[in-house]
């Protein structure tokens, strides 16, 4: 026992010869030192270290920021959450859409379904097929507006086919009668090939903002892509017929 208490005395005498200057530069010349001994950081940090003299409590230091790291992470899981759900919707609301077109039964019902009942499985106020002038007649149909030669390619497109307008200017052209509902839309080109002539989905909402440059366009590329796809294969069907 007394060999112990007598090598206890001398490690104890040897810490009382450090000062923190001496900690410090031995720690920079060993900075692996925590890392092989992180219990030691656990054992310091276990009991509050906050004094009457202002020392830094290390453990409500380190809680704290962890309860914030924890909180962003949150925060940024319930963003995903969210976004994940609004996709889902709006996947729901796009693929609804496509069975009902692919159920028309001729051009003029085709045109029918896409104006009158895509706006309620969309969720928006308006949809119209624009055509513009060209060598094609097309009948007159409720929600088919007829445009004067070049103006769709007037639309500020930057080498996309969709256009997101949070604050949509009012067009009668575009959305015929229906021109005063529309607060914020959705122009979307379409390519096909029979119309000789172009053409654009517009989709219209009342509510400001709700097209924006940042929402996805993938579900609105698919929709378009079976649009015009149907509504070429129509097209062929009465030139045959």
């Amino acid at each position: 026992m007394a060999k112990d208490s007598s090598k206890k005395r001398k490690n104890t005498a040897s810490v009382d010869m450090l000062d923190t200057d001496i900690v410090r530069e031995w720690l920079s010349a060993n900075p692996d030192f925590f890392d092989v001994n992180s219990d030691l950081i656990a054992e310091l940090i276990g009991s509050n270290r906050h004094t009457e003299n202002g020392v830094v409590n290390m453990q409500s230091f380190l809680v704290e920021r962890l309860q914030k790291q924890v909180a962003a992470l949150k925060e940024i899981q319930a963003g995903l959450l969210s976004a994940a759900r609004a996709n889902l919707q709006t996947q729901q609301m796009v693929h609804k859409s496509v069975q009902a077109i692919l159920s028309a039964t001729s051009v003029s019902h085709f045109v029918h379904i896409l104006t009158q009942d895509l706006p309620e499985y969309l969720d928006v106020d308006v949809v119209t097929l624009c055509v513009e002038d060209g060598s094609i007649p097309l009948p007159a149909m409720t929600g088919l507006q007829r445009l004067k030669s070049g103006n769709i390619n007037k639309a500020n497109w930057a080498a996309n086919d969709i256009l997101m307008r949070p604050s949509a200017p009012k067009s009668k052209a575009v959305f015929g009668p229906a021109k005063d509902l529309v607060a914020s839309d959705a122009l979307i080109r379409l390519h096909v090939p029979l119309l000789n002539a172009p053409a654009m989905l517009a989709i219209g909402s009342r509510e400001i903002g709700h097209f924006h440059n940042d929402q996805g366009t993938e579900l609105l590329s698919f929709l378009a892509n079976c649009v015009q796809s149907l509504l070429q294969m129509w097209l062929e069907q009465q030139s045959i017929s």
